[in-house]
């Protein structure tokens, strides 16, 4: 068998609401969880699910920065691309995961003498739209996109 593609983490590009964040991040993490109050036995097919999306970022004043997008537009929902491959157009070998974030919680603000300040975050996807028959198809409210 001949050896798997490897993806490096540099170079990507995360953008929120069609602007690129991806120099404010270190740490970019998309994960599916149950949905609050679901339980699900051994013999049960998940029936649904929620995406976090987890950011660990670097804090800045800067009124455009990442931490301030994050704290100003608090409340919002708006539309975010992870392009791990840190291409402009999806394709089927370097696709693009696209949904909608919920700004539902505030970065915290946390200093430590002498430290970069840091911050991490974990959002919510809004998974109300579940169309994994669609082409592309939605799982939970994230997409996978394989073409432009």
């Amino acid at each position: 068998m001949a050896t798997s593609s490897r993806l490096k983490a540099q170079n990507i590009k995360f953008l929120i609401n069609a602007v690129e964040y991806a120099p404010d991040c270190e740490n970019i993490e998309l994960t599916l969880e149950d949905m609050s109050g679901d339980i699900r036995t051994f013999d049960e097919v998940r029936t649904g699910g929620m995406w976090k999306l987890k950011l660990a970022g670097l804090y800045s004043q800067t009124s455009t920065s990442l931490y301030q997008i994050l704290f100003t537009n608090y409340g919002t929902q708006v539309a975010f691309v992870l392009a791990p491959s840190g291409n402009a157009t999806a394709s089927a070998s370097q696709p693009h995961w696209t949904g909608t974030v919920i700004f539902d919680d505030l970065p915290p603000i946390s200093l430590q003498a002498g430290d970069v300040t840091k911050f991490e975050i974990t959002l919510s996807v809004d998974a109300s739209v579940h169309t994994p028959a669609a082409t592309p198809p939605v799982f939970f409210g994230l997409t996978r996109k394989t073409s432009a």
